[in-house]
């Protein structure tokens, strides 16, 4: 399978140039990125026009529960027959905004899930937990080399509850039971203290922030000046945010940022654009370079206030502005349809959710 995207605008994330391309993608790799390629070699259904949109790497949703964020947007159970469906919305969802995601939704300790042929493990509601379970949890991840997210940290009464039945704080907990061996990605982790960064610091710890979830429930995106300073690997995810909209979820995060600091500069445009689309969380390399895997998403161009393309694409632009998705160079989705081959039932799956929308 060969296609020619003709008329990129390449955008580089390190310094928000541009560049013109063309871009050949064969079994799904990227396999020559020039200033001009022959198309003579092509059929015309395998020829592209990206008419000078912006391209580059997709946004990364690291940690999403569409099982969860379903129940918070609607109001009701979404029990196990539904929970397909939901997840399968979830995922068009994450397509419509130009990312790539990883679900946990409905998963427990006793179980994972696979993603890009990697094992992925869930630990949440660690205040909850006895010796025993975290004991457990630890074996079970080690022997079946699962990646970890840990879900902790998200309030102040979580910290206090597991000080209190542990005798120690959370950070200490993980360590002890071996989780920070496993070199984990806390997801949210607004509470965490300078000593608790300081520990996580040296066991590699990953942070995810979920800034439309930390929004809504009051709580703020944690403090990425922080993490920066003990050079933390950050990504970005929608928590139990129905809607994902990774232009909106930067710039939340900037104007808490820059609010709290009383400086604009304290968090760029650059520096949040590597966040929402970095994919070492997953444990990936994503990006748009000869011999990666081909994923990429197509922005809308046009003119613009800004001569920089990522202050373009950070304050102007929105989910809206999606035109292309596309994973290890397959088209997922053009202009709002998806082409995706294990959902050609989104018309139905929407009619039914509609249905039981209004039965409920």
């Amino acid at each position: 399978m060969q296609t020619l995207f003709k008329n990129a605008k390449i955008v580089d994330i390190k310094t928000g140039a541009c560049f013109e391309k063309d871009i050949f993608v064969k079994d799904g790799k990227f396999i020559k990125i020039a200033n001009v390629i022959s198309s003579k070699n092509f059929e015309k259904n395998e020829i592209f026009d990206l008419e000078d949109n912006f391209v580059f790497s997709p946004f990364v949703n690291s940690f999403c529960d569409s099982k969860m964020a379903f129940e918070r947007c609607y109001g009701f159970d979404c029990d196990k027959k539904l929970l397909p469906d939901v997840q399968n919305l979830m995922q068009v969802k994450n397509l419509l905004a130009g990312a790539i995601a990883c679900d946990f939704a409905n998963l427990n300790e006793n179980e994972q899930i696979k993603f890009e042929g990697k094992n992925f493990a869930l630990l949440q509601d660690v205040d909850l937990k006895n010796d025993s379970e975290l004991e457990d949890f630890s074996n079970r991840v080690a022997k079946e080399k699962s990646r970890v997210f840990v879900r902790a940290g998200l309030s102040l009464d979580e910290l206090g509850t597991v000080d209190l039945q542990h005798k120690k704080s959370l950070t200490r907990v993980l360590e002890d039971f071996g989780i920070l061996d496993r070199n984990p990605t806390i997801v949210c982790g607004n509470c965490f203290e300078k000593d608790d960064l300081e520990l996580f610091s040296q066991y590699d710890c990953k942070f995810c922030i979920t800034p439309s979830a930390d929004g809504k429930f009051g709580r703020r995106p944690v403090n990425l000046l922080s993490l920066k300073n003990k050079d933390l690997c950050i990504g970005m995810g929608s928590g139990e945010s129905f809607e994902v909209d990774f232009f909106a979820f930067m710039r939340q995060v900037l104007m808490s940022q820059r609010g709290m600091f009383e400086d604009e500069n304290c968090l760029s445009e650059q520096e949040i654009f590597e966040i929402a689309t970095n994919s070492a969380l997953l444990g990936e390399d994503f990006a748009v370079e000869e011999g990666k895997n081909a994923n990429f998403v197509v922005v809308k161009g046009g003119s613009s206030l800004y001569a920089n393309a990522l202050k373009t694409l950070v304050w102007e632009k929105s989910k809206r502005d999606v035109i292309m998705t596309v994973k290890n160079g397959e088209i997922l989705q053009k202009n709002g349809k998806i082409f995706m081959q294990n959902l050609p039932e989104y018309d139905r799956i929407m009619l039914d959710l509609q249905q039981r929308l209004r039965r409920n």
